[in-house]
């Protein structure tokens, strides 16, 4: 009987053996799915617009230079130089430095003071694509009327997390400073200053000009 027994829990046992696997060698079951890839990544020219631009520092950088200032007569006249990066020859700018140049222009117009421009022809300029341009980086075809009593410029340092930038109002008469002020500008604000492809032509040969 205790023979039989044995023989009986022997054979159990090895039907176990050989119905149950070790978990280690068992598939495992997951949910886990490749990522989906969206239909179309979105360009830094596409994407939502930032809560603070490049104008909301340019903005601020002059409310903060005129308020240094002695405030000048009303009639005084103002031109906005390029801002240099500081680390080159002092006439060296780039991208982002030109469009400080035009939102610090308007800032200041806004202040109620007169700001020359000093890209103006003084004519309209037809391209033989038909569009009509008033501005130019040519020196030969800009006014030379600069009837001016100060001058916003400054430099341009490339700071860790974005550039940091020195301005300044020079009286024309004296070179003294007459303010300053400083700001850092976010690195995701200059790199959303982007510029055209460029491959694109600069544009059309003028053909014809009219005062």
């Amino acid at each position: 009987m205790n023979k039989l027994f044995c023989v009986s829990l022997l054979a159990t046992l090895m039907c176990s053996c050989t119905i149950f696997t070790p978990a280690t060698s068992r598939p495992r079951m997951t949910d886990d799915k490749p990522p989906m890839k969206p239909a179309h990544e979105l360009t830094t020219y596409e994407k939502k617009p930032l809560i603070k631009n490049v104008n909301h520092y340019a903005k601020w950088l002059i409310q903060d230079l005129f308020s240094n200032l002695d405030s000048p007569d009303n009639s005084s006249v103002f031109a906005v130089a390029n801002f240099a990066l500081l680390d080159s020859d002092l006439k060296t700018t780039n991208h982002f430095g030109r469009q400080i140049h035009e939102s610090v222009m308007h800032e200041t117009n806004r202040t109620g003071f007169s700001v020359i421009d000093l890209k103006s022809t003084g004519r309209l300029q037809f391209t033989d694509a038909g569009d009509i341009f008033w501005h130019s980086e040519k020196i030969d075809e800009v006014s030379g009327d600069l009837d001016i009593n100060f001058v916003i410029t400054g430099t341009m340092t490339k700071h860790q997390g974005g550039y940091l930038l020195n301005a300044r109002i020079i009286d024309v008469e004296s070179n003294a400073l007459m303010s300053s002020s400083q700001i850092l500008v976010p690195a995701i604000v200059v790199n959303a200053v982007l510029t055209e492809e460029t491959e694109q032509p600069k544009g059309f040969p003028i053909i014809s000009s009219v005062r």
